[in-house]
């Protein structure tokens, strides 16, 4: 991938912003609804979850900056666009996204935050974050990995005295890391630059797991009545799983933006 993300991060208090489009998941939500609910307390939708807080949960949106209004992440965007990624927990937690860069079938990994700008990654239950996304003048496809944690990732923080670039605001990651990131994500070779843009659950592989975080099995779905503007992201309820995220367990999903 030969273009860059830039992004800022700044955390939104007393503000209720709602998710974003769901382009596709490995896991459905099907599986997990069941009969029609009939409150809030008995939907085990992804938006119901969220909404009751019976599980964690995270809902995710994409604005377009220069004028407020929800896009899809899996439409095209130019070098003209610029977005504004909002995060929101329905729990405590710590929140890692990184970029992921091909480049001639060589894969760079930037941490985009925390960045040098903003160190703080700590998300508060119900202040949602807002994170600025810019294009360079290179078509590619941007894979925003995002891991979420109730534990500091020591190595991810570590990265912050690393090699950093102050006007990208963002910091390579070296081979170790990037690597305990590719594992905790459950990458393959494939490169995502033939791969369709959107959000999409990602999971580990417990054999090759390096990262010393476990993965959690999630599902995704759109808010209510199928609205397409919002994606919810949930740990579902079901035999063995109370949908509560433990200690060094991580959520974790990926959005991919279409650059033309």
């Amino acid at each position: 991938m030969s273009a860059k993300t830039s992004l800022t991060a700044a955390s939104v208090t007393g503000v209720l912003l709602l998710g974003q489009t769901l382009a596709l998941s490995t896991t459905t939500a099907a599986a997990y609804q069941g009969p029609v609910a009939r409150n809030s307390q008995d939907d085990m939708t992804p938006r119901g979850l969220y909404i009751s807080k019976s599980a964690d949960a995270i809902r995710v949106k994409v604005l377009d900056a220069k004028t407020g209004a929800t896009v899809s992440p899996s439409q095209e965007f130019t070098i003209d666009d610029t977005l504004k990624v909002i995060i929101e927990s329905n729990f405590e937690s710590y929140a890692y996204i990184v970029n992921v860069e091909i480049v001639k079938d060589r894969k760079r990994r930037f941490l985009l935050y925390p960045n040098p700008q903003t160190v703080n990654n700590r998300i508060n239950r119900g202040e949602p974050l807002d994170l600025s996304v810019a294009f360079d003048k290179d078509p590619a496809t941007e894979a925003l990995q995002v891991i979420v944690s109730h534990d500091r990732i020591d190595y991810l923080d570590a990265a912050l005295k690393g090699r950093c670039s102050e006007s990208e605001n963002r910091c390579l990651l070296d081979d170790q890391v990037a690597a305990r990131v590719a594992s905790i994500m459950g990458d393959g070779k494939s490169s995502t630059e033939t791969e369709p843009a959107g959000i999409f659950s990602r999971q580990s592989e417990e054999k090759q797991n390096q990262s010393g975080f476990r993965s959690r099995d999630i599902i995704l779905a759109p808010g209510k009545d199928k609205d397409e503007k919002e994606t919810y992201v949930a740990i579902p309820i079901k035999a063995g799983s109370d949908g509560r995220l433990r200690a060094k367990e991580v959520v974790v999903f990926e959005m991919r933006l279409k650059h033309v």
